[in-house]
Order: structure tokens, then sequence, then C-alpha cells
């Protein structure tokens, strides 16, 4: 499986991830982006500069050295991140902007979570806290960090089976599942997300109606399209790359199109 190179100096090298493949080398014959990056490039020992969910496709930053890529996350704060979404439902209004804290129950660090509970129960003797998230999952939740995600309507779309948004969604921080837990906190969920939207896997009959089972996308419907920030080694230059949307998502799009009501 050709992975398409975006961008490449001798400090980063940026290329579009596929859907469903893992980042890091697994145990055994299985694919991982890293491997295959060293049998199709003789890249070896790359350094993410940030992540993206398996079942997410779309621009990923490495470095060729931990150096680079340490250089790359002082200046990740000025990044501009752009993703692509399809989501159930309508947003409120064009454009806007999702502000709602986040608590992440990250299983190598439980120790994070617990303290968050801890100091929120401190500052706020007796208030009552929803349950936390279960491991490896993320919540709106009043002991959460602060977290915001800017989204602006692409695209909209009202079939017999309901309303349907493209969007363009802007995360300000990198929280776990951040763009998953506030589409969803704002009632337009990702159309297929098995852990917090309204189902595993998009067919032709919930976009369109009828009796097609099809499945038409088994994965995640985002996409991380554009990414641009400045060069950590050239100081007067900023970086900046796109990633083509995935035939997968292309075609739930046509569908979405044929079914307008």
């Amino acid at each position: 499986m050709p992975i398409p190179v975006l961008y490449a100096d001798e400090y980063f090298i940026a290329v579009a991830k596929p859907a469903g493949i893992v980042v890091h080398q697994a145990p055994g014959p299985g694919p991982s982006l890293l491997r295959i990056l060293k049998e199709e490039h003789g890249l070896n020992a790359l350094t993410l500069v940030h992540r993206i969910d398996k079942d997410v496709s779309g621009i990923l930053l490495l470095g060729r050295t931990k150096e680079a890529a340490s250089a790359a996350h002082k200046v990740w704060d000025q990044a501009e991140k752009a993703y692509w979404a399809l989501c159930e439902g309508e947003p409120p209004a064009a454009e806007g902007l999702i502000d709602a804290p986040i608590l992440e129950h990250q299983t190598d660090r439980p120790s994070r979570m617990e303290s968050a509970l801890y100091w929120y129960r401190e500052k706020n003797p007796g208030a009552e806290l929803p349950p936390p998230p279960v491991p490896k999952t993320s919540a709106v939740h009043p002991a959460g960090r602060s977290s915001q995600t800017a989204y602006r309507l692409l695209e909209s779309f009202r079939t017999p089976t309901g309303r349907w948004s493209w969007i363009e969604v802007s995360p300000r921080q990198g929280r776990m599942h951040q763009i998953r837990i506030h589409l969803k906190h704002a009632g337009m969920p990702l159309a297929a997300d098995r852990l917090y939207g309204p189902r595993a896997e998009l067919r032709v009959c919930d976009l369109q109606g009828g009796a097609d089972a099809r499945v038409v996308l088994a994965r995640l419907p985002l996409h991380a399209a554009k990414l641009s920030l400045p060069h950590p080694f050239r100081k007067l230059e900023r970086f900046k790359m796109e990633a083509e949307l995935p035939e997968d998502l292309s075609e739930t799009l046509d569908l979405l199109r044929k079914g307008k009501g």
C-alpha cells in the first residue's frame, strides 16, 4: 500500500496516512505506517510529531530525528489544523466554536484523571460530578481541561433518513478524541463512530433509506485535511500541507448528494 508523501526535507516528512493502519510498528508481519515507510522509502528512526487515530485518514507529520520532532513540538501551539468530518445532524449556525472541558481517561496516565477529579472536588466542595469516562475514552466533564474546537459548515444534506453535515473543524488543543467528543456534545456526532456516535459503520440505507444494506464506510468519517506550522529550523518559513479526500469519503458524499430530498 503506497503511502503518499506530502512534504519532505532534511528534518521532516509528512505523509497522507490511510485509515485503518496503525502508526507504530507492531510485532509480527502486520502492516504499520512506520513499517511501510521503512520498506518503501528506507526511512528509519522516525519520530511522531503528533498523532491521529487509527481509523482517521490524512496528514501525519514525523521528524527524521528525535531532535527535529522536539523542535516541532516547541512551535506546535502555532500550528493550524483543519479536519473534514461527516456528521449526523446540523450545526446551530454556519460556523461557530464548541467550548467545553474534556476529561481524558488515558490508560497510560491514570493519575492525570484522578488528579483532575481531586482538584475539582477541592475547589468545589459538595459539588455533584457526573461519572468519569471509562478507560480509553474522553468526555465533556466539569473536571476536564479547557478545550475549544472551531467549526465551519461546508455542505449540508437532507435525505429521507435525516440531516447530515459535511464540516471543517479546527481543534485548538489536542485532547484525546477531542473532535469526536465535541461534535457529540454539540448534537452532531460523527456519522459513524463505534465509541461516541449512533452507529459503527455507514450503509447505503442509512444515507438514502430503502433496503440496500451495503456498507459504504467502515471507519470514522474524519480526515486530517490541512496542516500549517512555522518551520523550527527556517525561522521565516511556514510549511503547509494538504491531503486529498480519500475515495471512500468521496463516494459517501456522492451518495448523500444523490439522496437529497
